[in-house]
């Protein structure tokens, strides 16, 4: 008989719309992240609207957490990794290793006092997001003194809910499922590879990601070397993508970018943004539009930098080739925002290997045709969202959608 439960790798937004739309057709979905809570990199990102909605997706994203937490066909199991795989189409096996978590979810009332008492710095024990499921502080095993062998019992003595035990192990578990959908998401371009931006020695040079987290936890920018308002900023398109190592387009830097530069813009009228760029993805309902829009208050120059160095007065000079004019320039600005690309998991090659199916070029997992974008080379084992290739949030909830829509009709065919 075939096993209609489904297995779905990955938490972020397509691992959860998948698993949405299966549990909702009255499938049984066990949802495995590897961290402690759902939600992806999404979860950390911030809504962009002006005065008008920029249709980022970011708002769906805590509406579609709390429906998978409370939905009764979905089993969520974080601190998991698969860790082997057997079977076919309508009936895997699939054994799941679960770290433990050292804090219990159900009992953990985010009050803060351990975190108040750990002695390490920075802290051992860490907050959740403010859309975090599980809502629950996190201890972090490199920092923790207590899992690294010395002796500290400061946060499980003051714990009002004994919520903290570390003598807990590790737990496997079996899963007996019909399909198995991978959502594992994707990894940012560590913008240091690149070094002659200066991202990591000059604290006024920042990511889109840090961006996008400064924009969440405080709702404005300001340079982190004084705490002003900047006042002359520049985004660079284009940094780990479109390069020799990463020869594919990510898909989302321009948008983010000229999304980030309007929302400063509307707080500030007086900031002035540039956006370095190669050519522009204006690709997506609507955005061409936009980048119209765009255009009337935000300098786009299509240039390549090349350095940024420290100015004596505390400025960013940035050094860049204008493509149109032929010839190196430079310009200074307060702050520099560096547009990193989206990068396959740097663990994909252990799945893969697991569940024997293909990686493509540069790391993303492989389709069985070009032109099927969910189906992989193992019947029954589907693709949703980044770990397949660049999307952003819109085109990773349809990309969920999809895989969890074939899944459905593989274990039809399948009885």
């Amino acid at each position: 008989m075939v096993n209609k439960a489904t297995v779905v790798i990955g938490g972020g937004i397509a691992g959860i719309t998948s698993a949405l739309e299966l549990a909702n057709s009255g499938f049984r979905v066990y949802l495995i992240e590897r961290e402690a809570a759902i939600g992806g990199q999404a979860a950390s990102f911030c809504c962009k609207a002006t005065e008008v909605c920029t249709k980022c997706s970011v708002c769906l994203i805590p509406r579609k957490l709390k429906e998978v937490a409370t939905h009764p066909q979905i089993s969520i199991l974080t601190n998991s990794t698969v860790s082997e795989v057997s079977g076919k189409i309508g009936d895997f096996k699939v054994e799941v290793l679960r770290k433990p978590q050292y804090i219990t979810p159900e009992r953990c009332i985010a009050c803060g006092m351990c975190a108040e008492v750990c002695p390490t710095e920075p802290k051992a024990i860490l907050p959740p997001s403010p859309e975090a499921i599980p809502y629950c502080y996190v201890i972090d095993e490199t920092r923790c003194l207590r899992l690294r062998g010395e002796k500290c019992n400061l946060c499980q003595g003051i714990c009002p809910t004994t919520a903290i035990a570390f003598d807990l192990k590790p737990e496997r578990q079996e899963l007996s499922v019909g399909a198995i959908i991978v959502a594992t998401g994707f990894e940012v371009f560590n913008a240091r590879e690149v070094g002659s931006l200066g991202y990591g020695r000059y604290p006024n040079v920042l990511t889109g990601l840090d961006l996008e987290r400064i924009f969440n936890r405080e709702g404005y920018l300001k340079l982190p070397t004084n705490g002003k308002e900047p006042k002359n900023i520049a985004f660079v398109q284009c940094v780990g993508s479109r390069d020799e190592s990463h020869g594919y387009c990510s898909q989302v830097c321009c948008k983010y970018a000229m999304r980030f530069a309007r929302l400063i813009k509307h707080q500030n009228p007086d900031v002035q943004v540039t956006i370095f760029y190669i050519d522009l993805q204006t690709a997506g309902k609507g955005f061409a539009q936009f980048y119209q829009e765009c255009q009337e208050s935000i300098r786009f120059i299509r240039g390549v930098p090349v350095e940024i160095l420290p100015t004596p007065s505390s400025k960013l000079e940035v050094r860049f080739e204008n493509i149109l004019a032929g010839k190196v320039e430079r310009e200074t600005f307060d702050l520099v925002t560096l547009s990193v690309g989206i990068a396959p998991r740097k663990d994909s090659w252990d799945l893969a290997r697991i569940l024997g199916i293909n990686l493509a070029d540069y790391g993303f997992f492989d389709t069985k045709e070009p032109f099927n974008s969910v189906e992989t080379n193992v019947e029954g084992i589907l693709l949703a969202g980044t770990c397949q290739g660049p999307k952003d949030i819109p085109d990773s909830i349809a990309h969920g959608m999809a895989a969890a829509e074939r899944a459905m009709e593989v274990l039809e065919k399948c009885q």
